[in-house]
């Protein structure tokens, strides 16, 4: 059974009718559905990062994944902005000198990443079916380019039950949800 919460049926019972057309961000260019690969990663990151949490917060944290990509501080495209941070080589490639670099194998630093789920050394399977159905609509409807921006082009969030980070006090919040600050650079 496809049990997804209520705003995200309403959201797409919106979008069916054409009562919500895409409005689209400066700066990213809306692709064709890409299953396995950019989509992929922004459904995933959005389960990851607020899975527990209300529909709305799966919609922003994969707005800021497009506020990033649309920035050139940051990677161009959905997936690089996801794992961006520092690697590490394999312990068993990199013992081998004489090893083609095509062949050698590089892991995320833990607890580097810009986004902590992927480098946090836990399992990154997905077992909560009822918030990978919301992740996956919310991160339809960012990707398509359905609805506002609703974190004012912030580029950063953090969970404010969980922590307080020091690289925020240099930012301006920009929304405060539930679960998340988001901040954006100061002007």
């Amino acid at each position: 059974m496809f049990d997804i919460s209520l705003p995200a049926f309403t959201l797409m019972l919106e979008i069916v009718l054409g009562l919500s057309s895409p409005t689209y961000m400066e700066g990213y260019s809306y692709p064709v559905i890409d299953i396995e690969g950019e989509f992929y990663c922004l459904a995933i990151n959005a389960y990851h990062e607020s899975r527990g949490e209300s529909f709305d917060e799966k919609i922003s944290t994969s707005q800021v994944v497009l506020n990033r990509v649309a920035s050139l501080r940051y990677p161009d495209t959905i997936c690089d902005v996801i794992t961006q941070g520092p690697i590490r080589e394999s312990w068993k490639t990199k013992k081998d000198p004489a090893l083609d670099p095509d062949d050698r194998i590089y892991y995320p630093t833990r607890n580097r990443c810009q986004f902590s789920w992927y480098c946090d050394g836990r399992s990154d399977s997905v077992n909560n079916l009822d918030g990978w159905e919301d992740s996956v609509i919310a991160a339809y409807v960012v990707y398509m380019g359905f609805g506002e921006d609703r974190v004012d082009g912030a580029t950063h969030y953090y969970a404010h039950a969980k922590i307080h980070p020091n690289w925020s006090k240099n930012m301006v919040v920009t929304a405060k949800l539930d679960g998340h600050t988001y901040l954006r650079k100061g002007k």
